[in-house]
């Protein structure tokens, strides 16, 4: 993947503090997104290199060193051979060892142990990186489960994995299959929720994302493939692009469990109360200062144009919804732009919008003629119908006044021998 620009959007991310939230191979997918897609700094990539050190993830290792020297040649860095050799004596003697029980549980048929091998090689794969072998070792285990309880770890593994192969597809599928099962697990429940909102994400489902993440508990938080942080970030973003002023006053401010997430970050907090204040140009100033770390995020970067893009079209709908006229100046001015460029801003809406831009008065107003002809339209389908009754009445008094009512002629019943 290209490097991204983010030099128009300063990066003020403590970078140390954002990874702390994560370990392992989830620590090291975002870390390696974000240096990737930052400016090259020598910083983060020693960072990215003692994690990929840490996780015996050889091929990010080798790769962050290069691109250390080729940032930074006064550093002249060395690939660690020694330290590459004894990684990778120990990586393949751990694989031969597990597959060596494997052959043994094979033979014996012990389904258990057959299982839980796979189950391990699985693991081991994906904290080394290797998500192909991982999510084939995880559907091997399958045909071994015995219990609900291995289901239901055999469905997580896959939608742990398949989320990191952006696999949005088998993602879904596999939270579906996972509604037949009774669970009772906060922390699994947790999970699946977390992997519902990112598939409803991945597919500009905003709205129902912004649901999944607003309803996820804040409370005892384990190592997910998000943090806390995210899923407040996810579920602002998607429910400012897709929500109402009611659906999202209901949703997200007087949500209690959503309150918690907000008092632990101030600034996402401060910007939607602006906009739920109708502080327009405060809360786009706000979101525009931030979209540079959003960017560097794994799983929301895709989605931040379009968001930001929704985000500014809902803004200036519930600006002039109340009114019947808007002052386009003053309306510029509440969102940081000049009237021409608000002016086609609007011109996107007028197709689906009940509103007519008057570019001569600078005027934005509120259409009338179609609740108008919707009226008309009423009274006379109703007067059409008392004109049709009215008609079948008289129609029926002159056929009775005239004698043309033919009565039917009652025959004579048969009767009946006892």
């Amino acid at each position: 993947m290209e490097p991204m620009d983010v030099e128009a959007n300063p990066v003020c991310l403590d970078l140390d503090s954002y990874i702390c939230q994560y370990t392992g191979n989830v620590c090291l997918q975002r870390l390696k997104f974000y240096v990737d897609n930052s400016r090259p700094s020598g910083d983060n990539y020693r960072l990215l290199i003692q994690t990929a050190m840490d996780c015996k993830n050889i091929t990010v290792y080798t790769d962050a060193v290069e691109a250390l020297n080729n940032t930074c040649p006064a550093e002249g860095l060395s690939v660690n051979v020694d330290w590459i050799t004894q990684t990778s004596k120990h990586l393949i003697n751990k694989v031969d060892r597990l597959e060596q029980d494997l052959k043994s549980y094979q033979l014996s048929q012990d389904k258990e142990n057959i299982r839980r091998t796979h189950q391990m090689l699985g693991d081991h794969y994906h904290d080394c990186g290797d998500l192909s072998n991982a999510i084939k070792h995880y559907q091997k285990s399958r045909d071994y489960g015995t219990t609900v309880a291995h289901t239901m770890e055999f469905l997580l593994n896959i939608i742990k994995v398949s989320v990191y192969l952006n696999h949005w597809n088998s993602v879904s599928n596999y939270i579906k299959k996972t509604e037949h099962i009774d669970n009772t697990d906060v922390k699994i429940s947790r999970r699946l929720q977390l992997a519902k909102g990112l598939c409803e994400m991945s597919h500009n489902n905003y709205r129902h994302a912004a649901r999944i993440f607003s309803s996820i508990p804040c409370d005892s938080w384990d190592n997910e493939i998000i943090s806390p942080l995210c899923v407040l970030v996810y579920a602002s973003l998607c429910a400012l692009a897709s929500f109402n002023r009611r659906d999202f006053q209901k949703l997200l401010i007087e949500n209690n469990n959503f309150k918690q997430y907000m008092d632990a970050q101030p600034t996402i907090r401060n910007f939607l109360f602006a906009f739920y204040n109708r502080e327009y140009s405060t809360g786009l100033r706000s979101l525009e200062l931030l979209k540079g770390e959003f960017k560097l995020d794994l799983f929301l970067s895709p989605h931040v144009d379009n968001l930001y893009e929704k985000i500014r079209s809902e803004s200036i709908k519930q600006y002039y919804t109340p009114y019947l006229t808007c002052d386009t100046n003053k309306m510029a001015e509440a969102f940081n732009t000049n009237v021409d460029d608000l002016e086609l801003e609007l011109m996107k809406l007028v197709a689906d919008q009940p509103i007519k831009i008057d570019s001569h008065h600078k005027v934005l107003r509120a259409s009338e003629d179609n609740e108008r002809s919707r009226i008309f339209e009423q009274v006379l389908d109703l007067s059409l119908g008392y004109k049709q009754r009215t008609q079948a009445l008289l129609v029926k008094s002159a056929i009775l006044k005239a004698g043309l009512v033919i009565k039917a002629s009652v025959e004579e019943k048969p009767s009946t021998s006892t």
